[in-house]
């Protein structure tokens, strides 16, 4: 059997070829003119910027670890301050109003310092499986049946063929 093929047809198929061609032609160039421009600037980047990086790259590290060793000396020093005022407020406490006064204290001190760790740390509650705090997903504006571990159970059964009884004894 022979289909009858239009003249045309065979005419617009070789513009669309010459046409994707050419399409992909520059597409190949512009892709290629990018890679020259990065090889070019990663080249300029080597022979201006690397060398006075590699100068003063030692000297940068240096004073880098002068002032880490100065912070950590500074931090070191503000502790040390704090506890030394820390103990001597508790030694004149426990002088003026007794040993239970100093106690009470330290116990809101340790209060204070939970809750300003807690203030700190994220919140343990954050929604997930584990703590049936999951959302409902939803499809089209209705809510998804939840899965059967999450369904209500309906006379001692979780729904599911066989008439498994959720968090039944074993062997029973």
């Amino acid at each position: 059997m022979v289909i009858a093929e239009a003249p045309w047809l065979h005419t617009l198929g070789q513009i669309a070829g010459v046409i994707l061609v050419v399409e992909l032609s520059l597409a190949l160039i512009i892709t290629a003119a990018l890679m020259v421009g990065l090889a070019y600037g990663m080249h300029w980047l080597h022979t201006h910027v690397m060398p006075l990086i590699e100068e003063y790259a030692p000297r940068a590290q240096q004073a880098m670890g002068v002032a880490e060793r100065g912070s950590d000396s500074l931090v070191k020093g503000v502790a040390e301050f704090y506890g030394r005022r820390q103990a001597v407020e508790t030694g004149i406490r426990v002088l003026l109003f007794g040993r239970q006064d100093a106690e009470q204290v330290r116990e809101e001190q340790v209060i204070y310092a939970e809750e300003a760790l807690q203030r700190i740390e994220p919140p343990t509650d954050l929604p997930g499986p584990e703590n049936a705090f999951t959302p409902r997903l939803r499809y089209n504006g209705e809510a998804l049946p939840a899965p059967p571990e999450q369904r209500p159970l309906q006379n001692g059964h979780d729904g599911r063929a066989g008439g498994n009884v959720r968090n039944a004894a074993p062997g029973a």
